[in-house]
């Protein structure tokens, strides 16, 4: 079990990926995006990571898994943002708002793997 402060992190970050999720389901209309649903699907498997982690600490390769899958996502969306033109929310080039949420995943569950030492989870070997 997280400490509380850390718990209610946890709970917070799972709001925003709740966010995240909604804000998915506009980019079929918005930006043309065919596989908006993917998008929907990870956000999701974030939200339900980060409401588990508010429960009860995850093994950390789970952890760790996840942001380094998001950190490696997040390289390769990189190198497709169009820098002559707006970044962040771009109508005809997402990766800008792609990447940057890539890099948030990443960020995240770095964080909840650095700190799952020090909130005495159960799974020591993990």
């Amino acid at each position: 079990m997280y400490p509380p402060a850390m718990r209610y992190v946890c709970l917070l970050m799972t709001l925003v990926f709740v966010q995240f999720t909604r804000w998915q389901f506009n980019d079929l209309t918005q930006y043309n995006t065919e596989l908006w649903y993917c998008w929907v699907i990870a956000y999701a498997l974030c939200v339900l990571v980060s409401l588990g982690s508010f429960f009860r600490a995850l093994p950390r390769m789970v952890y760790l898994g996840v942001s380094v899958i998001g950190l490696v996502a997040g390289l390769i969306r990189f190198r497709s943002i169009e820098w002559d033109h707006e970044i962040l929310y771009n109508p005809n080039n997402p990766s800008g708002n792609e990447t940057g949420g890539l890099f948030i995943i990443a960020i995240w569950f770095g964080i909840l793997a650095w700190r799952h030492a020090s909130l005495g989870c159960a799974c020591k070997k993990a």
